[in-house]
């Protein structure tokens, strides 16, 4: 397997790595500097090529969402070899440590991802959710794998048929992803694409542990649209999650 140190030999002017900052099975990330600028470096592993991820696509969402300050900049990407490299942005004291919220964080963290859900979805969009949905249908051949998987997708179809629009959303949307320094940033926009609102809101909600107070102060950042924000709603998609949470694991131990 080609290393690190020479991977980063294909990518025009002085590259360095720093320090790691996560490994996974799927990608390892570094901190580093690209041309004397601070940056995050993700080099992707063999695995990242069996997922139902399209790296062009998440290049392509960033650029696109890139005026809304929602995300680091992208400084270089090479696709092919699996390289993508963002600026830096250190991160300060988090409003979710010790779980101490206040209104006026939750607020902010309600208009962020308002403004995301507003932005128009980009023309020639991949749906990387439906994509990875039938990657994991194809992957879980068990009898107790394809009753997990038929309870999550009956559940997701009954959830999507309450008459709201789908929205452009992260679509994973966890406290690791979520980076605050003056304001907040959604980092990790792999699964990026078209999906219900909800599915961000109740991603939120799960990964914080929101009581129904803190939802309300999200919600008011987000506008207060009611039906979006409904324990009952969210309850069920955070029910959903949980089963797609399994069948990730599932399907990621079946890829390695």
């Amino acid at each position: 397997m080609q290393s690190a140190i020479e991977k980063i030999k294909s990518i025009p002017g002085k590259c360095i790595l720093e320090r790691e900052l996560s490994l996974s099975s799927i990608s390892n990330i570094y901190l580093g500097a690209l041309n004397d600028v601070q940056a995050v470096i993700r080099l992707d592993l063999f695995a990242a090529s069996r997922l139902a991820i399209d790296r062009q696509h998440e290049v392509n969402i960033l650029k696109d969402v890139r005026h809304l300050d929602l995300a680091p900049k992208v400084l270089y990407s090479d696709i092919s070899a699996g390289i993508l490299i963002w600026e830096y942005i250190p991160e300060a004291q988090s409003p979710f440590a010790h779980k101490k919220f206040n209104s006026d964080s939750l607020y902010q963290l309600g208009d962020c991802l308002y403004s995301l859900h507003c932005h128009p979805i980009p023309q020639n969009s991949v749906d990387i959710f439906s994509n990875s949905m039938a990657l994991y249908q194809s992957l879980l051949d068990g009898s107790s794998e394809k009753i997990l998987f038929n309870k999550a997708s009956d559940l997701y179809k009954e959830l999507l048929c309450d008459g709201v629009n789908n929205v452009l959303s992260h679509n994973d949307l966890h406290q690791g992803n979520l980076l605050w320094n003056q304001k907040y940033y959604f980092l990790d926009w792999e699964y990026a694409g078209v999906n219900h609102p909800c599915f961000d809101i109740a991603s939120i909600v799960k990964s914080l542990q929101l009581n129904q107070s803190q939802i309300k102060e999200m919600s008011l950042g987000y506008k207060f649209d009611n039906k979006l924000f409904r324990r009952d709603k969210l309850h069920q998609w955070i029910e959903f999650i949980d089963y797609l949470d399994e069948i990730w694991k599932i399907s990621l131990a079946k890829i390695l």
